[in-house]
């Protein structure tokens, strides 16, 4: 996942991007990608737990490295600013000591049509190693991204070793039954995105039918609709996999990324204030 911009941030201090802007090897990376708007993170503190929490399983860290990560990210958007781009934040360890690693990378997001048509994705046979940690595997995402480009596909879903559907390889997704219960794979199972998270606690809210089940390929038939949530996406609905054909309109995909994006405008005006206040 290559950097981009001018600029990027290391251990303090802004550099000129070139040949060498990529995080530096070490024995384990930590990351996570936030999307900016108007060069505030959204849901800064969720993405900040589930990193420390991540490191917290391999290392003892008792700096602030979130307080550190956000004067980063501050000082990056000062130095270029983007209205709207995801960030990479990378945590490298070598021993005891770490680096961290802050640059804007290529964003996609969704567009108009398809918000409203779906996209198409593609079942890929894989899985993480430790899927409750965010950790750098390029490997798995070189590969994936080769079968995207060759399929056309917006993104791919993994399918582990006992045949279950788990999640996508940037995005986690979720089932939805003609009668509009709720399926998706049990947390164990997957990495626990931040935008899963809340569209979980907004299910419940609006009282559906919400059950943790995985789903195997060939019961896709069961389902009337797709959606899958992440960064980049958020709340995106889905129009096939591989050779399954799904309904795009769905009033419970719209209602969740309507409420959804609620609360993202919310996650800005709250880091917004935090950082007055501080």
């Amino acid at each position: 996942m290559e950097c981009f911009g001018s600029y990027y941030y290391l251990d303090g201090n802004i550099l000129h991007a070139g040949s060498d802007n990529e995080p530096v090897a070490a024995e384990v990376a930590f990351y996570e990608v936030i999307r900016t708007t108007g060069g505030v993170p959204l849901f800064f503190e969720d993405h900040m737990k589930r990193l420390c929490d991540g490191i917290a399983t391999r290392y003892d860290l008792s700096d602030d490295l979130s307080g550190t990560i956000a004067e980063g990210l501050a000082a990056l958007a000062r130095q270029e600013f983007f209205p709207e781009i995801n960030v990479r934040i990378t945590v490298s360890f070598t021993g005891q000591e770490y680096s961290v690693h802050i640059c804007y990378i290529p964003s996609f997001y969704p567009t108009m049509e398809m918000i409203h048509r779906g996209v198409p994705l593609i079942l890929y046979h894989a899985e993480r190693l430790d899927p409750g940690v965010k950790l750098l595997n390029n490997r798995l995402r070189l590969s994936v991204n080769e079968s995207l480009i060759k399929k056309e596909a917006y993104e791919a879903l993994l399918v582990n070793k006992d045949g279950y559907i788990t999640e996508g390889s940037r995005s986690n997704v979720f089932f939805i039954t003609g009668t509009g219960k709720i399926c998706t794979a049990p947390d164990r199972m997957v990495l626990p995105g931040i935008t899963r998270k809340y569209v979980i606690d907004l299910c419940r809210q609006e009282g559906y039918d919400l059950v943790f089940e995985a789903v195997k390929p060939s019961g896709l038939a069961n389902f009337q609709s797709v959606f899958i949530t992440g960064t980049s996406p958020m709340v995106l609905a889905v129009r096939s996999i591989d050779n399954h054909l799904f309904m795009a309109e769905n009033a419970i995909v719209e209602r969740l990324s309507l409420l959804y994006r609620q609360l993202a405008d919310e996650s800005i005006r709250k880091y917004k204030f935090n950082k007055k206040t501080d």
